[in-house]
């Protein structure tokens, strides 16, 4: 009798520690979860965006803050940060060593007083030149995307514009800095879109469309809700669609608005703003931001 009472005493004993031990682990892993989960909402780039912009238009500077400071150069980011723009616009490039850089063209003759494709020089060779300012050579060399994400983290949000650029190597160096969710990208090359999906479905591509066709097939095939509209398809009807699918819209008021603009003829850059997009996109990004929030469109 002593040893069956033994045994139902060490049975319930080794049941109440099992169950107790299972949901201390149940509740450990709860609050992991919570807080990978915690942690991934705050680094979302996409829903980033879409609380900021609830109230207000969101200002990106075209090539950074290159009516101040070279474009694409460490100094014209930090000065878009200190101007309080909301999001930077930079060209990504690749040099003969695999480097990626910040540089619009494929060529270096525009921006520097060097002269050749960039894809012609590494990276040491490229720190021979200096970046241009007005047609003034400056002390401002030409940075890597790696030195451009450690002064944008958590100061600015990046836009970076793919040039000749391997988006796999692109995406390892964004994960390498814990950034692959924090910069979204407009991608021109449809078949880099697919690439760098197919790396991370959550990737925050910025696609062009055209058309309406074209805004229902990024609609329905990308995760990021990103749209970059142009000239054609930037209309009142699109625009309500749009708005409808919770779509996050890119809108440039570049060239002929912004030079208007700059001229006090700020006719086209209203009829653009009276339609709400997201995002405008401006060389003249500290301007841009006074007049808007002149008009309570941005705090």
């Amino acid at each position: 009798m002593k040893n069956h009472q033994s045994k139902l005493m060490f049975i319930h004993t080794f049941t109440v520690c099992f169950i107790t031990l299972f949901f201390s682990c149940t509740d450990s892993i709860k609050e992991q979860n919570n807080s990978i989960k915690s942690e991934s909402s705050s680094n979302n780039i996409i829903e980033k965006i879409e609380t900021l912009s609830k109230n207000q238009i969101l200002v990106c500077a075209h090539r950074a803050y290159h009516k101040y400071a070279p474009e694409n150069s460490l100094e014209s980011i930090k000065q878009a940060i200190d101007a309080g723009i909301d999001i930077v616009e930079v060209d990504v490039n690749t040099t003969k060593d695999g480097v990626l850089v910040l540089m619009h063209d494929n060529a270096i003759d525009r921006t520097t007083n060097g002269k050749g494709w960039i894809g012609d020089f590494t990276y040491a060779e490229l720190q021979k030149f200096s970046l241009i300012l007005n047609g003034e050579i400056t002390n401002h060399k030409i940075p890597t995307l790696n030195q451009v994400l450690e002064l944008a983290k958590d100061k600015i949000m990046l836009n970076l514009d793919i040039k000749r650029v391997d988006v796999t190597k692109l995406y390892q160096l964004l994960k390498t800095n814990k950034m692959q969710n924090k910069v979204f990208s407009f991608i021109w090359d449809k078949r880099k879109i697919s690439k760098i999906l197919e790396i991370d479905a959550n990737y925050a591509v910025l696609p062009e469309v055209s058309n309406k066709s074209e805004m229902e097939y990024y609609l329905k095939n990308i995760n990021s809700k990103m749209q970059h509209l142009n000239e054609k398809s930037f209309t009142p009807q699109n625009m309500v669609w749009a708005k409808d699918n919770n779509i996050i819209t890119f809108m440039n008021i570049l060239w002929k608005p912004d030079e208007q603009f700059i001229l006090n003829n700020t006719k086209k850059v209203d009829q653009i703003i009276a339609l709400k997009p997201t995002i405008i996109q401006t060389d003249h990004p500290k301007k841009i931001l006074e007049y808007l929030k002149n008009k309570n469109l941005h705090k």
